[in-house]
């Protein structure tokens, strides 16, 4: 299934650009992923995905043109998808009452300007918290996850274990006794609940 790189807080460590592939609507581009989920929730998430689409595009549309009554009031041009011909296309003002317009970077209030807070180095308070409360490494994690599954499903803590080992799904699933079919949909059920633990979103790897 499809989703927008836009959507999710990546960095340029977590994906590989090749990945991604470029889907123009109009005047606007959204790069675009793809990663696989049940079948029984894609035609859910597809309506999700153009849902949000729709709402992001209402919001960046340059909008209608702007028409003067002989009253000298303004309206919104009643017409629609309709200006190839127009003989006032590129004239008038457009406006979109639903865009949201990114504010400029330069403030400034009655002619004085003022200073946008930096945040492009931690303050001084992340700081002293980050060095009170580090981030936990990988590692710790693991044995965090370890430790939690330990105590509510030994059988996924095994897993786990095993495929941090390096072992295949097929040995996986000779290891925990479960015939193939079972075995992966035990581990892929695994997975799910790690992605949960993590709070990661759901999706299923093909591992051989």
């Amino acid at each position: 299934m499809p989703f927008r790189k836009d959507t999710f807080n990546l960095k340029k460590s977590d994906y590989i650009q090749d990945n991604f592939t470029t889907m123009g609507l109009g005047e606007f581009d959204y790069e675009i992923g793809f990663m696989a989920i049940p079948e029984e929730h894609f035609e859910s998430y597809m309506k999700d995905f153009w849902h949000d689409i729709n709402e992001d595009l209402k919001m960046r549309r340059e909008g209608r043109c702007v028409l003067t009554n002989p009253d000298g009031t303004e309206r919104l041009c009643p017409n629609t998808k309709r200006c190839k011909n127009c003989p006032h296309k590129g004239l008038l003002e457009r406006r979109n009452p639903n865009r949201v317009d990114i504010l400029s970077l330069d403030f400034e209030y009655e002619g004085e300007a003022f200073d946008i807070e930096d945040t492009t180095t931690p303050s001084v308070e992340d700081q002293v918290l980050n060095a009170l409360e580090p981030e936990p490494t990988e590692e710790e994690i693991k044995i965090q996850m370890l430790a939690h599954f330990e105590k509510v499903n030994q059988r996924y803590a095994q897993i786990i274990r095993l495929s941090a080992d390096g072992m295949s799904i097929d040995e996986i699933c000779i290891t925990i006794g479960l015939k193939s079919s079972r075995g992966r949909q035990v581990i892929n059920d695994c997975h799910d609940a790690v992605c949960d633990y993590l709070k990661l979103y759901h999706h299923k790897k093909n591992r051989k």
